[in-house]
């Protein structure tokens, strides 16, 4: 074997190699992407659902004239902002490990 032919088979390899290693960054990228836009689209449904829950409790207070009546309205929405905060803490925990993993893929 030549020295030449030895350097060919060197590039050979290291290409190879470098040709595994993009298709593994790619396809950790386009996991990252992937997960990241749930996320984003997660969040972006969950500001709408609050915006949307926040009016109607506005025009729920607004057309109550008693004071416990109005009470008993912002007791039922905090209920709602409860399991609603606790569901996105659970969401972004698991979202967080989800992103973690396709990091130690990497």
């Amino acid at each position: 074997m030549t020295k030449e032919t030895g350097i060919n088979d060197d590039i050979g390899i290291a290409a190879g190699a470098f040709q595994d290693f993009t298709k593994h960054a790619i396809g950790a990228h386009n996991e990252f992407v992937k997960k990241y836009s749930e996320a984003y689209w997660h969040c972006r449904e969950r500001i709408q659902i609050e915006s949307t829950q926040l009016t109607e409790f506005f025009k729920e207070v607004s057309s109550t004239c008693s004071a416990p009546d109005q009470i008993g309205v912002l007791q039922g929405w905090i209920k709602g902002a409860k399991q609603r905060i606790t569901e996105d803490v659970v969401y972004s925990i698991e979202t967080a490990k989800a992103l973690m993993n396709v990091g130690l893929q990497a």
